[in-house]
C-alpha cells in the first residue's frame, strides 16, 4: 500500500481526530469508512467479490474533504498518542501553507544591475575554479566504521575540517539538479554551511550562510577539489546594487534545476540561482559593496550566490519548523519533502510539497499559495534530515545510540528499521543512478561527508 493511498484514507476518515496531536488514522480503512476490514468472502455483501475500486482523490479534492474535518488544534510537541519506531502517521495537509514572496523580478533586476559591476558567471564556470582539496576517506575510518555498506566518503582540507566558526549542515547535489545527475558532465555534491561568530576571530560578525560546491567525479580516485560560495540578498541601496549576507541555518538544501532552495528554520524556504553567480575579486573580510573603492566584498568568499525568490508561512497557517529540506525526484510530479527537528519529542513532522517544474506547484495561483500533498508526524526524535524515493523515508537521526546517530527507514504503517550511522549526522540527499544516500556530519574535526549503498539495505 502506497503512503499515498493511506493520506487519502486518513482525510476521508471523519471524527477520527486526535486534537492536540492533529489528524490521526487509527481506526481507518484505507476505503475511509473508518471500519476495521472487510466482511470474509460471502459474508455480508451477498458474496459479491467484484467491487472496483474508486479514482484515488486529487489533491484539490483531498484539501477540500480535509478543510471539513480538520481539527480545530494545530499540531504540536504532544506525542501522548504516538509510539516510538512504529512508521509514519499521516495529519492534515489542509493546515499548513507556504505563499511565494513574489519578488522574482525585483531580485532578477537587482542582479542585472550587479551584473555591471561583478563578472555574473553560471555554475559550471564555478566548477572549473574549484581552489580547494578535499581528501578521501575510507570506510575503515573510526567516524565512519558504523556505516553500513559505505560507498564512497571525504574529508575537508585542514582548515575547513578544524574550523569551528562554520558549521556544515545541509547536503544536495547534481543528483538533485538534473536527470543526468550531473553539471556539464562532473558530479557534483553541496553543503551548506551556518556561520557561528562566537568561534571566530571577530565574535561580533555574523557570515550568515554559503554552499560549497565539490566535484566528486574522480572520487574514487582521490580527487575532491571545492570551492565555497556565499549566501546573499541583493538590494537598492538608495539607487546602487548592493548585497548583504543572508543569516539562516541552512539545516537542509535541495537543488532543483537552476534554483538552490535553503530551508529557513522559522520562515520557510529561501531560494537561490546557480546561474547567475556573483564572481568576487576583493577578498576583504566583509560583506557587500564598499562605499569607498566600489568593490563588492563577501567575507573573503570568491563567489556569491544570490537569492531570487522565497516561501514563506502565512500567520494563518499551522507552523512548521524547516530544519532541512530534501528532493524526491520518484513521485508524479517530483517533490519537495522538509521536516523538523524535535530533541523532546517524536512529534516532528516530514511535509511533502509538490513542484511545477523547478518551482513550487501552486494550489492557489491567484494567492500564489502552496500546500502539501502529504503531512506526517515521523515517531522519531531529533532528525536532522530526511528524503523520500519509491514510498520509502530516510530519516538521519542524530543521538541515537549514546553520541552516535541512526538512519531509519520507513513508511506509514511500517515499522523503523534502523542502520549504523555517525556522531552529528545532518541533511541527505539521494542519488537515483547510484542508487546511494549522501550526508554529512558536522562537527570540527570529525566532519565528513559520505554516502552509502541503501539499495542493498
Amino acid at each position: 500500500m502506497t503512503g499515498k493511498t493511506i493520506l487519502i484514507a486518513a482525510v476521508a476518515c471523519v471524527g477520527v481526530v486526535g486534537a492536540i496531536q492533529g489528524f490521526f488514522s487509527i481506526g481507518c480503512t484505507t476505503d475511509g469508512s473508518g471500519g476495521s476490514g472487510s466482511a470474509p468472502d460471502g459474508e455480508g455483501d451477498g458474496g459479491n467479490t467484484n467491487t472496483q475500486e474508486e479514482p484515488p482523490l486529487s489533491l484539490q479534492e483531498r484539501l477540500a474533504r480535509c478543510e471539513e474535518t480538520k481539527p480545530n488544534a494545530c499540531p504540536g510537541g504532544n506525542d501522548d498518542a504516538l509510539k516510538r519506531h512504529e512508521g509514519l502517521v499521516a495529519g492534515a495537509i489542509c493546515q499548513f501553507q507556504l505563499i511565494d514572496q513574489n519578488f522574482w523580478d525585483d531580485e532578477s533586476a537587482t542582479i542585472d544591475a550587479l551584473g555591471k559591476h561583478v563578472e555574473l558567471v553560471d555554475v559550471a564556470t564555478l566548477l572549473g575554479d574549484l581552489d580547494h582539496k578535499g581528501v578521501k576517506m575510507e570506510d575503515s575510518h573510526k567516524e565512519l566504521d558504523r556505516l553500513e555498506l559505505m560507498y564512497q566518503a571525504f574529508g575537508w582540507d585542514s582548515h575547513d575540517h578544524g574550523d569551528s566558526s562554520w558549521m556544515p549542515q545541509g547536503v544536495s547535489g547534481s543528483a538533485d539538479a538534473n536527470d543526468d545527475e550531473t553539471i556539464g558532465g562532473r558530479k557534483v555534491v553541496a553543503i551548506a554551511w551556518y556561520h557561528k561568530p562566537e568561534n571566530s576571530d571577530r565574535p561580533g560578525v555574523d557570515k550568515g550562510s554559503r554552499i560549497s560546491f565539490v566535484d566528486v567525479t574522480e572520487l574514487p580516485a582521490g580527487k575532491v577539489p571545492y570551492t565555497h560560495a556565499l549566501f546573499v540578498d541583493p538590494f537598492m541601496d538608495n539607487g546602487v546594487p548592493n548585497f548583504r549576507p543572508v543569516r539562516i541555518h541552512v539545516g537542509g538544501i535541495a537543488w532543483i534545476g537552476r534554483y538552490v532552495y535553503a530551508a529557513d528554520t522559522m520562515n520557510g524556504l529561501r531560494v537561490f540561482d546557480t546561474q547567475r553567480i556573483l564572481k568576487i575579486t576583493d577578498t576583504t573580510d566583509e560583506a557587500g559593496r564598499d562605499p569607498g573603492t566600489g568593490n563588492y566584498r563577501a567575507y573573503g568568499h570568491r563567489y556569491a550566490i544570490p537569492q531570487v525568490g522565497a516561501y514563506f508561512q502565512p500567520d494563518s497557517a499551522c507552523w512548521h519548523r524547516f530544519s532541512f529540506v530534501a528532493a524526491d525526484k520518484t513521485t508524479t510530479p517530483p517533490s519537495l519533502v522538509t521536516g523538523e527537528f524535535h530533541d523532546g519529542d517524536i512529534a516532528g513532522k516530514v511535509i511533502r510539497w509538490d513542484l511545477d517544474g523547478d518551482r513550487l506547484a501552486f494550489t492557489n495561483a491567484a494567492a500564489k499559495v502552496t500546500q502539501p500533498s502529504e503531512v506526517y508526524l515521523a515517531q522519531e526524535s531529533d532528525m536532522q534530515g530526511a528524503v523520500s524515493f519509491n514510498g520509502h523515508w530516510y530519516l538521519s537521526s542524530s543521538g541515537q545510540d549514546g553520541a552516535w546517530g541512526l538512519l531509519y527507514r520507513t513508511a506509514p504503517g511500517e515499522k523503523s528499521q534502523s542502520y549504523g550511522w555517525v556522531i552529528g549526522p545532518e541533511d541527505l540527499m539521494f542519488s537515483r543512478k547510484d542508487k546511494v544516500l549522501w550526508s554529512a556530519s558536522e562537527f570540527a574535526g570529525r566532519r565528513y561527508v559520505f554516502s552509502v549503498d541503501v539499495d542493498k539495505y
